[in-house]
């Protein structure tokens, strides 16, 4: 019986190991940030990089339930970050102290960094609109700017290609983006010299299907929505941007079905709750 026990010890012992192993390799970035001027938002906490990079993952596919828990555990694991508290600035009520605690201490957090980073924390004083701070259409000239200083940089190209003034500009930029990141064709300048940017290719599809709708493209926006859902099929973002597709095309029969798969997906995403209910109420009242 002892030996047994001893060697279900040493057994568990080695597999709590390699289960360590795994997740150290999973807490790793997965490009190499001196290899350019990029924003640095690096930490020497392992755990804390994995936050901030999922956080941003979810942010990039409007999941900002999801992104505000990541975003929020990367402080805790290192309160000297400055990007989450620019991201929770943005999801804070305007005005509030918790927001203003948020912006005091991205600028805190950000005076010894590199220019880039200065100008990312510097969208917090750029006036409020949509998507405030990141894909704010009035931070452009300041996406810009970091493009110029590092054109390698894809969450800066990203959110360049965002804030393009017109839908037809920010299509052509994100088309170009996408070129890079699928078939690594483009200026060579901008093309990424490491990591493996794939998880920016579905939110960049939902992009493409709101863009190419508001512009009259729906046959397009469709095929953005699936190719979304195809892409990212785990996440509940993509069904809900395809529920909102339907609705917008006074389909509520396919609207709901897309909403309530979003909430199958993330039971407490409130954006597809609220849609049901809305579907339902006018179903009610015929």
């Amino acid at each position: 019986m002892k030996k047994f026990l001893f060697t279900l010890i040493i057994l568990l012992t080695a597999c709590q190991n390699q289960t360590q192993n795994s997740n150290l390799e999973n807490q790793q970035w997965s490009f190499d940030s001196s290899t350019g001027d990029y924003i640095e938002w690096q930490s020497d906490n392992d755990f804390a990089n994995e936050m901030t990079n999922a956080g941003f993952i979810h942010l990039y596919n409007f999941e900002y339930d999801k992104a505000t828990v990541f975003f929020e555990k990367a402080l805790e694991y290192d309160p000297s970050l400055f990007g989450p508290h620019v991201v929770l600035a943005g999801f804070s009520i305007d005005g509030s102290d918790k927001q203003k605690m948020h912006i005091e201490k991205a600028k805190e957090n950000v005076m010894d960094k590199n220019e880039t980073s200065k100008l990312f924390v510097s969208l917090l004083d750029v006036p409020t609109a949509a998507f405030w701070p990141l894909g704010n259409k009035n931070g452009h000239e300041i996406w810009k700017s970091m493009r110029e200083i590092e054109p390698k940089g894809k969450l800066i190209h990203y959110y360049f290609a965002f804030t393009k003034p017109t839908n037809e500009e920010a299509i052509e930029e994100m088309n170009t983006l996408l070129k890079e990141l699928v078939d690594n064709e483009g200026d060579k300048e901008s093309l990424a010299v490491s990591g493996d940017h794939s998880y920016m290719e579905a939110p960049i599809y939902n992009t493409l299907g709101y863009l190419n709708y508001y512009i009259g493209e729906k046959t397009k926006s469709k095929e953005y929505f699936e190719k979304y859902i195809e892409t990212y099929p785990n996440g509940h973002n993509p069904y809900d941007s395809m529920g909102e597709f339907y609705f917008n095309e006074g389909d509520m029969k396919n609207a709901k079905s897309f909403y309530l798969k979003a909430i199958e997906m993330y039971p407490s995403v409130s954006n597809a709750k609220e849609m049901v209910r809305k579907i339902n109420d006018m179903e009610n009242m015929q």
